[in-house]
């Protein structure tokens, strides 16, 4: 493999994992303002459910897909606390998002 291959995989790699880190940062942001969970509960939660979307997504039975238990918040918050609280969880975020 080429150097400007190798490269290549390389940003594809680090923006799946900004794309994840995303993820987890606005599903988290929403279980944290509805005082569902702590900061650190909803980075875990949301990195435990996007873990088993991967897996689901890879498995050709379709039978993990069946499974997905995602946490759902119990009450909407406006987007304006939602970005204030992921900005304070984007760091972990992009931590899980490492680990996945």
């Amino acid at each position: 493999m080429s150097y400007g291959s190798t490269v290549a995989v390389e940003e594809a790699e680090e923006e799946y994992r900004e794309a994840c880190a995303d993820l987890i940062e606005k599903g988290g942001a929403k279980l944290v303002g509805a005082h569902d969970m702590t900061r650190r509960q909803a980075i875990e939660a949301e990195t435990e459910a996007l873990r088993q979307e991967i897996e689901a997504d890879n498995d050709i039975t379709g039978v993990l897909g069946t499974m997905l238990n995602s946490p759902v918040p119990s009450k909407p918050i406006s987007k304006a606390q939602e970005r204030a609280i992921g900005r304070e969880l984007h760091e972990a975020a992009q931590d899980a998002a490492r680990s996945l």
